[in-house]
């Protein structure tokens, strides 16, 4: 009994020991359960709290605003009100017809691709012949490197700096932070970098780049002078309702308004042979096509167009000079070729099968559609029996791109955007027959203000007086009544770059990058010796002058901001960046 009672004792403490062990364990467990939990609880809060931040972080820089008060556009009320008095002032009465005026202007080509300097990797027979009838100017300069800066110091006959149009006109801009480290940092964007400063314009301002409506464009002045006026061509100088072409003087307009449109209706069309670069902007050209400002206009309206661009310019031209033959006209001629994109019509590719660069041979074949089509023009002018009473200016906007790895800009250093002479020297002719002699290749300097105080000049006008121009009349330099240097200094200014030639001296430099170079152009058209360091009096003089300039002549600042800066490597190893 005692046995039993003793083992049943015994099997009831065990029973209890292992309801204790088992109880314990639980208890473990379940504060290993909490552990666990907590650890995971902590993981998942710091992933959504950096999720949180992340979020917000985008959400802030998206939200704020890098466009600045700073870039509204103004345009100069005195300005405004000289003009408004200058075109309504009365003309004194002349019983001489005045001549017409044509301007040939061809798009990123440069002297060395022109067969008058002495080249002859291409023929433009065409394009020489103006300068055989007339005039070849030696060392001819753009006011700019930049397609729509230099249109603008040629339509208005004033360095454009003096109205704040410092750099390109841009079609939009970053408008938040995201966008602006996406482009500096992110986007493969090539040669060119974001090297502006995260202030913009706000996206109704960009509207407002151009040039000024307060600015007398040469359409203005000479249709107050009773010339008949027409636009046929690349705008490039504003879309603003107050800066379209026919606010802006013009009669007539055919065209299209911006940088740059295709040479036919698509990408892909017969007969057309094109050559794709792989920079991200020559993409966007090809991806725009004929769309927003690469729409093909006329007066204002959006058309369709099959032919050629180049020859639709041609035919355009030539069609209102035998519409107007019998009365004064101006024609400002301004081609797109031989700009991106790269495309030329079959039968000129034709005649390069001994080019093997594929890029090239598009390239010169477009110059030579170009030049067949100035040719029929020239002749055109002949056979309406005009030719005596017609002023004939043939040049280009800037030098050739070098970028492009087509062109050849010979013996001069660099090209297209930058200050270096293979951006700012330009192939340049005139002719006026019986008032200007045949066969002459002109030594000295000439800008393409000259345009506008020649041409007005032969109109028997005069020129506003409430600002300053920086053209001459270059006939009585011509006639060799005027024996002195048409211009003994010319300056260039875009942003940080600075540079000007005084005399037979170019000056260049950079405030920003800290690098800055002296040559003597006639011993070294090149710019590869940098005399810098032997001539320092003359560096300093230079310097100071154009400071002077700067100070005394620019009363307006730039009026819009570039984004980008383009990287260029010299053949003397030094690497520049200049804006784009």
């Amino acid at each position: 009994m005692l046995l039993v009672a003793r083992s049943t004792k015994l099997g009831a403490g065990a029973d209890t020991a292992r309801k204790h062990r088992a109880r314990r364990l639980k208890l473990c467990g379940c504060h290993a359960n909490v552990i666990d939990g907590t650890y995971r609880l902590g993981i998942m809060t710091y992933r959504y709290l950096r999720a949180f931040l992340v979020v917000g972080l985008g959400l802030l820089l998206v939200s704020c605003s890098i466009t600045r008060v700073k870039w509204r556009v103004k345009w100069d009320k005195s300005k405004e009100e000289g003009k408004a008095a200058f075109m309504s002032a009365p003309l004194e009465a002349t019983a001489d017809r005045p001549p017409n005026v044509i301007i040939l202007l061809a798009d990123d080509l440069g002297p060395y691709e022109v067969s008058a300097y002495g080249v002859e990797h291409i023929s433009t027979p065409n394009i020489d012949q103006i300068g055989k009838e007339g005039v070849v100017f030696e060392e001819g300069y753009a006011t700019a490197p930049t397609c729509a800066p230099a249109r603008s110091g040629l339509m208005t006959g004033r360095v454009q700096n003096r109205y704040g149009f410092e750099t390109q006109v841009m079609e939009f801009y970053p408008s938040n932070y995201v966008e602006y480290i996406s482009g500096r940092w992110l986007v493969d964007t090539g040669e060119f970098k974001v090297k502006a400063k995260p202030s913009f314009p706000s996206a109704w301002q960009v509207h407002k780049q151009g040039t000024p409506p307060t600015e007398i464009m040469l359409s203005e002045i000479l249709k107050k002078y009773d010339y008949s006026t027409a636009l046929i061509g690349k705008w490039h100088l504003g879309v603003h309702r107050d800066q379209v072409p026919m606010a802006r003087g013009f009669d007539y307009q055919y065209g299209f308004y911006g940088a740059f449109s295709l040479y036919a209706p698509k990408k892909n069309w017969s007969g057309i042979i094109n050559h794709e670069h792989d920079s991200f902007s020559a993409q966007h050209q090809w991806k725009t096509g004929r769309k927003e400002q690469a729409a093909m206009m006329r007066n204002q309206k959006e058309i369709y167009e099959e032919r050629y661009l180049t020859f639709a310019f041609r035919d355009e031209m030539m069609k209102y000079m035998e519409d107007h033959k019998d009365e004064p006209f101006f024609i400002y001629g301004a081609f797109s070729a031989p700009h991106v994109p790269f495309q030329a019509p079959v039968e000129y590719y034709c005649q390069y099968p001994h080019v093997e660069d594929e890029n090239k041979r598009v390239y010169y074949s477009m110059i030579s559609a170009l030049d067949d089509a100035i040719g029929d023009i020239h002749q055109k002018i002949k056979d309406l029996g005009i030719e005596n009473d017609t002023i004939i200016w043939f040049l280009s906007d800037n030098g050739g791109a070098s970028y492009t790895h087509a062109t050849d800009n010979g013996p001069l250093k660099l090209g297209k955007l930058t200050q270096f002479e293979g951006g700012v020297r330009v192939p340049f002719m005139m002719k006026w027959k019986g008032h200007v002699p045949a066969g002459i290749r002109y030594k000295y300097p000439v800008s393409s203000t000259d345009i506008y105080a020649t041409s007005v000049a032969a109109a028997g006008g005069v020129l506003p007086n409430d600002r300053t121009y920086d053209g001459v009349d270059l006939v009585p330099y011509l006639t060799g009544k005027n024996k002195a240097r048409p211009h003994q200094t010319l300056f260039w200014r875009a942003d940080h770059i600075w540079a000007m030639r005084d005399g037979d001296y170019k000056l260049i430099l950079s405030t920003r990058d800290g690098w800055a170079e002296l040559h003597n152009l006639i011993t070294d058209q090149s710019e590869e010796v940098n005399l810098k360091e032997q001539m320092p009096e003359l560096f300093e003089k230079l310097q100071k002058e154009h400071k002077t300039w700067q100070d005394e002549q620019l009363k307006v600042k730039p009026m819009w901001p570039r984004i980008m800066d383009k990287r260029f490597h010299a053949e003397d190893g030094n690497e520049y960046y200049f804006p784009a």
